[in-house]
């Protein structure tokens, strides 16, 4: 079994790979630890022309990313993109868009105003770490989230990029950072990471994205990919190329204690666990 530790005080990116700071005995060690990525929310000035035409993304949207592409956007383009239309008006559009090879329930919404902007989100029910999406983790780091290659697939569709986007959450408009920490394991056994959370930072969520391949064997019966913080199972996987994802409580993260996060499997096969942290620093 290796293990690595983790905290979550962190350096600051809109999107990217950081280091994390590692806190034991009082004092902090800059160390970089595997699999490790924050970002910032930023809050969308939206222009104020649109103003009162988003008030309704305070009242559904959880965490979102957005970006104004700085020109105006042909609607009947961006149409073209919709799986489903929720809302249309002649000014924006609000709806659907699914995403290549996920399920139905992995769609994100996506909302696209004629003066440039784009907001893809999930709704306020449905924990942060969904946005984690497995087939883009590679060689310890996670390259892109759904809500991303939404924002993409909509750019693609009106030739625009999404250069400058960023994250933010309706929910918690006064979190200012979040941190994705991985584990990784390709084959069988455990591995595991450190965390500790200060309690003087205010967290505002706790949640885990967990990936595994398990199947049932006729001989030894049901093999599984196995999620567990300090011992305790929180989610067991015996499908093939299984996502899964919650949150946690505070007690089963609480702060300034060290809580071990550990994946595990009988196979031979890759197994992930994710914890995502939306939080503020004091």
């Amino acid at each position: 079994m290796k293990t690595k530790a983790g905290l979550f005080l962190v350096a600051i990116l809109v999107i990217g790979i950081v280091g994390v700071y590692f806190f034991a005995g009082g004092k902090r060690n800059n160390i970089v630890a595997e699999g490790s990525q924050t970002y910032l929310f930023a809050n969308p000035v939206f222009a104020q022309s649109i103003s009162s035409e988003t008030t309704f993304l305070e009242e559904e949207a959880g965490v979102s990313i957005y970006v104004n592409i700085g020109a105006s956007i042909d609607l009947s383009e961006a149409k073209t993109v919709y799986k489903t239309i929720e809302k249309e008006t002649a000014d924006y559009i609000v709806g659907s868009i699914s995403l290549t090879g996920l399920p139905e329930a992995d769609d994100v919404h996506c909302f696209v105003h004629k003066d440039g902007w784009i907001v893809v989100y999930y709704l306020k029910a449905e924990a942060i770490s969904k946005i984690i999406d497995w087939s883009y983790y590679s060689g310890g780091k996670l390259t892109k989230t759904k809500l991303l290659v939404g924002l993409e697939k909509m750019a693609l569709a009106i030739g625009a990029t999404v250069t400058g986007a960023k994250y933010y959450n309706f929910q918690y408009p006064y979190a200012s950072k979040w941190m994705i920490i991985i584990e990784s394991n390709e084959t069988s056994g455990t591995d595991s990471f450190n965390v500790k959370i200060p309690s003087e930072f205010t967290v505002y969520e706790r949640s885990w994205s967990h990936y595994g391949s398990g199947y049932y064997d006729s001989w030894y019966g049901a093999r599984y990919a196995v999620f567990q913080i300090d011992g305790n199972q929180i989610d067991a996987i015996d499908g093939t190329g299984v996502t899964k994802y919650g949150q946690l409580t505070a007690t089963q993260l609480s702060p300034d204690v060290f809580h071990t996060v550990s994946t595990y499997s009988y196979l031979s096969s890759p197994h992930r666990v994710a914890i995502v942290l939306a939080y503020r620093e004091p």
